[in-house]
């Protein structure tokens, strides 16, 4: 398997655990242990005195209780439909290695995380841009896939709420999109990780489930729960996929993490109350970042995410990303995503759902690093 390098990857590997100040991270701010026991108001790992918390193999599937209440997010879905996986990054993976192929058209959103294009590439499908404009609001636009797809295509990938730029998807594209996939025989993907993550009570991205049986959809507990390091993920969608998917990653994690599921079955079970946390947290940060870019115009512009809680910046300054956001964590301390690492230049992705007070100083840093370059 050939593959290229994942930039963001890399990116983080380098300085997401020795920057002072990181505004980089696409989650909200993660829960401790003994505060989502608070929360949910048990001891999360032995809540169930019938299921002792064992650390032995689970049933690869994911733990049947955990594969209910995840079907429950998806009504007419039922466990048969779901399969957990070591975080999403998983189940995309095993999504595309297990349907995809030499010579077939993969349609992906773009920018986009590079897993959502790079992977079909190396397994040596043909991979064809459906290009998010800024002018358009980062929103799809469906009369361009519709000519996309005239020549035939394999799968089609979308990502709604979107990363890097927090655009949604309304309930009528999404019908199309499906509506498009299924005419043409094409399996629609759907990575919806930030799915309840709205930054307003007047937009939430539907599920793709809503539209379609044979679409698959792919969650996480990372984005929108805040609970990134229990890995848990997920896919739903039709049962002979999942069943491909199943027999497929026998030869990568096996199962999920038994403790971790547990927890995130926990969180699933009170999950309005996780998601109101979460939903508190990246509101009041959007309104710093919202101000903060308002405040500096002259440096700094965007279109305004409306769900999750990453924002894509565009800067004023004639300066390669890579090169700006590597003296920015060098000299200030401050861990930004360069646009490079999503292949556009000018911009850097900023994430507003972690701690407050580092955000606020992250941000002001940042504007005197922007300036200092005008």
């Amino acid at each position: 398997m050939r593959i290229e390098p994942f930039s963001i990857e890399r990116w983080f590997g380098r300085y997401e655990f020795t920057a002072r100040y990181n505004i980089a991270e696409s989650c909200v701010k993660p829960f401790t242990l003994s505060e989502l026991a608070e929360l949910c108001g048990t001891d999360v790992l032995h809540a169930d005195a019938a299921r002792p918390v064992g650390l032995g193999y689970t049933d690869s599937r994911g733990i049947p209780e955990l594969r209910e209440e995840i079907a429950r997010l998806y009504p007419g879905r039922g466990p048969e439909n779901v399969l957990v996986t070591t975080g999403a990054i998983e189940a995309n993976f095993l999504v595309f290695a297990a349907l995809l192929g030499p010579g077939d058209v993969v349609i992906s959103e773009f920018p986009a995380y590079q897993q959502l294009y790079e992977v079909p590439r190396s397994q040596g499908a043909e991979v064809k841009l459906w290009r998010l404009a800024a002018e358009k609001g980062f929103r799809p636009d469906i009369s361009e896939l519709e000519g996309f797809v005239t020549q035939g295509a394999r799968m089609i990938v979308i990502n709604h709420p979107h990363n890097p730029t927090g655009a949604p998807i309304d309930a009528g594209s999404m019908a199309a999109v499906c509506e498009i996939a299924e005419q043409r025989g094409a399996v629609l993907l759907s990575d919806e990780v930030y799915r309840g993550l709205s930054l307003s009570d007047a937009v939430a991205s539907p599920s793709a489930q809503r539209f379609s049986d044979d679409a698959v959809s792919v969650g996480s507990m990372s984005k929108a729960y805040g609970l990134s390091g229990l890995r848990i993920g997920w896919m739903v969608g039709p049962e002979e996929i999942i069943e491909k998917c199943w027999a497929l990653r026998d030869y990568t994690s096996i199962c999920p993490a038994g403790p971790s599921q547990l927890l995130a079955l926990a969180a699933l079970r009170d999950s309005e109350k996780v998601l109101a946390r979460n939903r508190s947290i990246a509101r009041k940060n959007f309104a710093i970042l919202d101000e903060w870019v308002r405040t500096n115009s002259h440096l700094v512009s965007y279109v305004a995410p409306r769900e999750g809680v990453v924002a894509f910046v565009k800067y004023a300054a004639d300066a390669p990303s890579f090169e700006v956001a590597t003296e920015l964590v060098t000299h200030d301390g401050v861990l930004v995503v360069p646009g490079a690492c999503f292949e556009v230049e000018g911009y850097f992705r900023i994430g507003f759902g972690g701690d407050t007070a580092t955000l606020e100083t992250g941000l002001d840093l940042l504007a005197k690093r922007l300036a200092a370059r005008m």
